[in-house]
């Protein structure tokens, strides 16, 4: 007999279902989202190592920000792949972590040995060593946003006009 959930996946799709692992300039970039059953964290450890043996990534950037709920187990699971992946040579960092999900590892006396950590996943690819090159400041952001902003109020010339000369 199969049981369905909501979306109509059966138990059995949804705890087998595999969780991408994304191979990017010599690292493995691991988005957790939703929840991981213990199936999944089995299946995703043996899979991590698996591509980091073919790959020889050097470092691997594991993002929980889209999990609904860590656990005292998949925390265990997170802290034996990140060891694993070290002793085959990969950097771990973890990146995403709420402030709920800090608190209550800290309140466990949970510790994630040998595990780096980074607020979210470009600060995670930077701890790695990946840096864009080209891309604008967060202040060239802001100031790009606020001139965008001011264009469409009229309170400035749009660039491309003011950038001409008259002929």
């Amino acid at each position: 007999m199969s049981f369905t959930d909501s979306s109509g996946a059966s138990r059995l799709e949804r705890d087998t279902a595999r969780i991408p692992i994304i191979p990017l300039w010599g690292n493995l970039i691991v988005p957790l989202q939703g929840d991981i059953t213990d199936a999944q964290a089995a299946q995703l450890c043996s899979d991590v190592l698996l591509d980091i043996q073919r790959t020889g990534a050097r470092g691997m950037v594991v993002d929980i920000s889209g999990l609904w709920m860590v656990d005292s187990h998949l925390c265990a699971v997170l802290a034996r792949l990140a060891a694993s992946a070290r002793l085959m040579g990969t950097r771990t960092v973890l990146c995403g972590m709420g402030a709920d999900v800090a608190l209550t590892l800290q309140s466990m006396g949970i510790e994630l040995d040998g595990v780096e950590t980074a607020l979210g996943l470009e600060e995670g690819l930077a701890v790695l060593g990946i840096q864009v090159t080209g891309a604008r400041t967060a202040q060239a952001e802001r100031e790009a946003a606020q001139r965008l902003a001011d264009e469409m109020l009229g309170l400035v010339a749009p660039a491309a006009a003011s950038e001409k000369s008259p002929v």
